[in-house]
């Protein structure tokens, strides 16, 4: 990395990792928990957007105007219920926010197409944690979901999508939650990928790489069923696969 993008403030109960290109030197503790206060953003009027999901994400104004996103992490499944956002301080996924900032950056320094990291924080209670990930904002960019209820996808924006998607899991990049929501095209019609919580830099066996394509595929089948007239067919899926595979399998 030719700039420095990552540094941390930590005390007794809170962890701050976050990137020094965002924030004036010397910054401090107290001013990186109010960055990540949801509340002042929402009193002085500077959220965009908030998207609903497992809990609610914010697209917001920073003080600086840029547009930053604001993610607080939820438990899924059965443990959801009775814990919500705490996770047990001694997992291995317990500071699972500053895994995806790692993450993040390792991508990006291969050139990959994923959201710039901002902060990370943890935040300690007994023996609970909670997380939180900011992100700067990809200008431009709509889920392919978003896209799909209103217009078809040129042949070509497919097969930019596939190579992204292959380029990722040639990169040994196991995506837990591959889905068309978290598939971007930017203003450009450049392909992103995004959310990367609980992913991991492995070894991309034939296991995984099927793993992750049938989830990608169950996504475009259930937003299918949800949203009608949503533009897209059995083959054009078949064209994103092939697009996937002949990247992936560049490798081997």
């Amino acid at each position: 990395m030719a700039l420095q993008e990552k540094a941390v403030i930590e005390s007794k109960n809170v962890t701050y990792v976050y990137n020094p290109q965002f924030f004036k030197k010397g910054v401090t503790e107290q001013e990186l928990e109010r960055y990540c206060d949801v509340s002042q953003y929402e009193s002085s009027g500077k959220v965009v957007q908030v998207f609903i999901g497992r809990g609610r994400t914010y697209l917001v104004n920073d003080q600086e105007g840029r547009r930053i996103i604001i993610r607080h992490y939820y438990r899924g499944g059965m443990m959801a219920k009775l814990l919500k956002d705490k996770f047990l301080c001694f997992s291995a996924t317990a500071d699972r926010s500053v895994q995806e900032y790692d993450l993040l950056l390792r991508m990006r320094a291969m050139g990959l197409h994923v959201p710039t990291p901002v902060l990370a924080r943890v935040t300690r209670s007994g023996l609970f944690v909670k997380n939180d990930i900011i992100t700067k904002e990809i200008t431009g960019a709509r889920n392919i979901g978003k896209i799909l209820s209103e217009r078809r996808l040129a042949d070509e924006e497919i097969l930019k999508i596939g190579d992204s998607i292959g380029t990722l899991f040639r990169a040994g990049i196991y995506h837990s939650d591959l889905n068309i929501n978290n598939l971007l095209l930017d203003g450009a019609d450049n392909p992103w990928i995004c959310d990367f919580d609980k992913c991991e830099m492995t070894s991309i066996t034939p296991r995984r790489y099927n793993e992750m394509v049938a989830r990608l595929k169950r996504s475009f089948d259930k937003e299918s069923e949800e949203r009608s007239g949503m533009m897209w067919t059995e083959r054009d899926f078949e064209k994103l696969v092939r697009a996937i595979e002949i990247v992936f399998k560049e490798k081997y």
